[in-house]
């Protein structure tokens, strides 16, 4: 397990674990249903998919390029906002997704992943993809807090 293996990971996991989850799952259960497709400005990704952008994320990651297994295909910009039931459905395949990384061996951080598709080619340690998880999760939880203080809304204490 990831937790044993550097005292750093066990502070990180419990982190992600014991603040960022309870506080994704309170700012969605904070935003209105009415402004799930919600947006700032022109251009920006909605209130709700940004939820949806966080599972697809690691989805990817964790799935397609540690596991090789296809991932599921969530890219929902172009349409309307699931439900906030359905985006909770995604953020808990979410979290069991991250919970099967921490439990990997050593191993699983010091192997270098390569892919490629038609127009991208990408070969990262498994270290540099747990952190760039732990840092988007972060930066999107972030980016909903702006958004639920431009609706008035106080998103959850960090």
């Amino acid at each position: 397990m990831l937790e044993t293996i550097n005292p750093l990971f066990k502070i990180q996991i419990n982190y992600w674990r014991n603040a960022v989850r309870p506080g994704l799952i309170e700012a969605l259960e904070a935003v209105p249903d009415d402004k799930l497709d919600w947006i700032p400005a022109e251009g920006m990704i909605p209130l709700g998919m940004i939820f949806l952008h966080i599972a697809e994320t690691s989805d990817w990651w964790y799935d397609d390029i540690i596991k090789g297994e296809a991932s599921t295909e969530l890219a929902f910009l172009d349409k309307q906002c699931p439900s906030r039931d359905k985006i909770a459905e995604y953020m808990e395949k979410h979290w069991e997704r991250l919970e099967k990384f921490f439990a990997e061996d050593e191993g699983a951080m010091k192997t270098v992943y390569e892919r490629e598709g038609d127009s991208w080619k990408i070969s990262k340690s498994g270290y540099w993809i747990f952190m760039h998880l732990f840092e988007h999760d972060i930066h999107h939880r972030s980016q909903i807090h702006h958004y639920l203080r431009i609706l008035g809304i106080s998103p959850p204490r960090l």
